[in-house]
């Protein structure tokens, strides 16, 4: 699987910013089975204090819904003979928040 990765950010002494974008391109195999590509974006936020660091981040942050691509062969190889497509259609996970805090000593 072919991707890509987009990163944007921004850094000062105490804070900084970065904004990032996942791609995946679409892809075709020999039988002509198309695996469709996706992209996400993740941002991530960070602030220092005086009792520690903060960190916020967010993945998938547009909350995009998609299938993995794992999901999107096993529909291929093991539907209809071992069961419908939506028992192995593996979605992506949807918008998944993280806090953290640090602190050197």
């Amino acid at each position: 699987m072919e991707t890509d990765q987009v990163k944007l950010g921004w850094r000062d002494r105490g804070r900084s910013a970065r904004l990032q974008a996942n791609h995946a391109f679409d892809l075709e195999d020999d039988a002509d089975r198309k695996i469709d590509g996706t992209t996400t974006l993740d941002l991530s936020l960070s602030q220092r204090t005086d009792v520690g660091t903060f960190s916020l981040g967010v993945q998938n942050l547009l909350d995009e819904s998609y299938s993995t691509v794992w999901g999107q062969r096993a529909a291929m190889f093991y539907s209809p003979y071992y069961g419908p497509d939506y028992l192995y259609d593996y979605q992506g996970r949807g918008r998944t928040y993280s806090l953290t805090w640090s602190m050197d000593y």
